[in-house]
């Protein structure tokens, strides 16, 4: 993992950006897929899965992100609530 904490910081939208990051526990992530992503003005939306080990089981985390464009940046707002 590369564990870019300065660029997750600086690419999280300011208004639910955390203090700090912690990786302490975090997993070994092994791949990710972009599902679907789309753009309506400065909201854009990602459908992602992030396939993690955990002992020797792969796990996926399956994710639909809200992010927003500022600037002519994108910033990552959320994951979304799914129906």
């Amino acid at each position: 993992m590369l564990e870019l904490r300065d660029y997750l910081l600086a690419t999280w939208h300011a208004s639910t950006r955390p203090q700090q990051l912690d990786f302490s526990d975090n997993p070994q992530w092994v791949q990710l897929q972009i599902i679907s992503s789309g753009q309506h003005g400065n909201q854009g939306t990602v459908h992602f899965r992030a396939f993690f080990q955990v002992d020797h089981d792969i796990l996926v985390h399956d994710e639909h992100s809200e992010f927003r464009a500022e600037q002519g940046r994108w910033f990552y707002l959320r994951a979304k609530n799914l129906p």
